[in-house]
């Protein structure tokens, strides 16, 4: 059975009212240095043409999500094949990362909502939700300690991002406003530092989670770069209309 919040739930008007207000206030990017990574392309895989978003690592394949009313791809990465096809929760999936116990929590740019969701004969499930209306949610990733959510808010002076910083209930712990990565877009977890994509410039970021300053970046071989995801050692990297790439960070 799919559970919604309760339009009247005093917990679903606390979330919707703190995400506006920290929407709203001003904040300091990122800091740190734009220091280059030497990595290596070290293979390239064809993938079918879409709107790719964010990707996710099972622990065997890449899952390739896909905007504009688009599947989730189960992609092996020894030849770039689509194994298998996952219906949306919503009508244009940015993000998939797992939580536990079979759970995943999901972005949709469209509805501007995050859910938890399970899969049920090849469909997301969505279990509960949350809106971060106005903003429209991007790249996600759980650490296993916390969500990080990257958002959008489009108005009249142009677009806000933020990164937010959430605990397993979808309570916003903290935000920070970003002015220095144009276009953020999705994020990956190495287990030790965030990683984000930039949309707009051919760039990867590395962050240090604790003081979220910049490390490092890496130039993308993906134009208009979204998905990223940490698979071991190897760093997957897509774009909107690209294919997949593995990347190999030298020592």
């Amino acid at each position: 059975m799919r559970h919604r919040f309760l339009a009247g739930s005093i917990t679903h008007f606390k979330i919707i009212f703190a995400i506006i207000i920290v929407l709203s206030l001003p904040g300091t990017s990122f800091a740190g240095v734009n220091k280059k990574i030497a990595c290596k392309i070290s293979a390239r895989l064809k993938i079918p043409k879409w709107y790719h978003e964010g990707l996710y690592f099972d622990g065997k394949n890449i899952w390739v999500n896909n905007g504009e009313n688009g599947k989730t791809w189960v992609v092996d990465p020894s030849d770039g094949a689509v194994t298998r096809e996952i219906e949306p929760a919503g009508t244009f999936t940015e993000a998939v990362t797992s939580k536990e116990n079979g759970k995943y929590i999901v972005t949709d740019w469209d509805s501007k909502k995050i859910y938890t969701a399970r899969i049920d004969n090849g469909r997301m499930e969505p279990e509960n939700e949350v809106s971060v209306a106005p903003a429209h949610p991007a790249g996600a990733i759980w650490n296993g300690t916390s969500l990080f959510v990257m958002t959008w808010t489009r108005g009249p002076t142009g677009t806000r991002f933020h990164l937010l910083k959430m605990d397993d209930k979808f309570n916003i712990l903290s935000s920070r406003a970003i002015t220095n990565i144009s276009e953020p877009s999705q994020l990956a977890w190495d287990g030790k530092n965030l990683w984000v994509s930039s949309w707009y410039t051919p760039r990867i970021y590395m962050i240090d989670e604790p003081t979220l300053e910049i490390r490092g970046t890496v130039r993308s071989p993906a134009k208009k770069t979204t998905g990223i995801v940490w698979a071991g050692k190897y760093l997957w990297v897509t774009g909107t209309y690209s294919d997949l790439y593995k990347m190999e960070f030298k020592k």
